[in-house]
C-alpha cells in the first residue's frame, strides 16, 4: 500500500467505484474500526462482521455521499451497524453495554416516531451544539462512555477519575442534555 494515500483518494476510488478503494480504506482504518467494534460487542466475530459490514456499507454509501473525513463516516456506519448486531443478539437473548447505553440516551432524546418525530439532521446540530456546551472534560467522559462505549471503569482508569466521579458527570450531562433538547423545542 502506498503510506501516503489521503482519505480524498480513498473517497476519489469510491467514487471512480475502483475496487482498491475498500482495498486501502481496510489497510488505513481496519485497527481502528476494529477497537470500535470490539468496544461495543462482547464477541471477536460479531466485531470482525460488523468491521467487514462497515466496508461493505461504505462501497454502497460511496456515492451518493462524498464524505470529508472519511474516518469519521466510517466510524458512525461502525457504531449503527454493531448496534444492529446487538439487536439481533438481543432478539436472541444476549445483553450488551450498548443496550444500557440506548436506554439512557432514549431517556434524553425525543422519539423519531409518530407525531413527535424530530429529524435526524435536527438531532445532529442539536447534539453537536450540546456537545460545544460542555468543558473538555465532561465532553470526553460523555463521549467515550456514549460514542465508544467504554465503561465507567475504563474511563475512571484512563483519566485518573474516580468511578464515582464519572457516573455523576454522565448522570449530569445527561440531565442538561435533556434539558438542553427541551429548551430548543425538540421535545417527548
Amino acid at each position: 500500500m502506498n503510506n501516503i494515500i489521503t482519505d480524498k483518494e480513498i473517497v476519489e476510488l469510491y467514487l471512480a467505484r475502483e475496487e482498491k478503494a475498500s482495498t486501502y480504506c481496510a489497510q488505513k482504518y481496519s485497527a481502528r474500526l476494529h477497537r470500535l467494534a470490539s468496544s461495543l460487542l462482547l464477541d471477536s466475530r460479531d466485531a470482525e462482521e460488523c468491521v467487514n459490514d462497515t466496508f461493505l456499507k461504505a462501497w454502497n454509501a460511496i456515492p451518493p455521499n462524498k464524505p470529508e473525513h472519511l474516518f469519521p463516516f466510517l466510524a458512525r456506519i461502525c457504531r449503527c451497524t454493531a448496534v444492529d448486531i446487538i439487536r439481533r443478539n438481543k432478539a436472541e437473548k444476549r445483553d450488551c453495554l450498548v443496550v444500557e447505553l440506548t436506554r439512557e440516551m432514549e431517556e434524553c432524546i425525543p422519539a423519531s416516531s409518530g407525531d413527535t418525530e424530530v429529524p435526524e439532521e435536527t438531532l445532529k446540530t442539536l447534539m453537536n451544539d450540546f456537545l460545544g456546551t460542555l468543558s473538555k472534560e465532561k465532553r470526553i467522559i460523555f463521549v467515550r462512555h456514549y460514542w465508544f462505549g467504554e465503561s465507567i471503569s475504563e474511563i475512571s482508569e484512563r483519566y485518573g477519575f474516580s468511578e464515582s466521579k464519572v457516573k455523576t458527570t454522565l448522570h449530569r450531562t445527561r440531565e442538561k442534555l435533556r434539558k438542553y433538547i427541551e429548551k430548543k423545542g425538540a421535545t417527548k
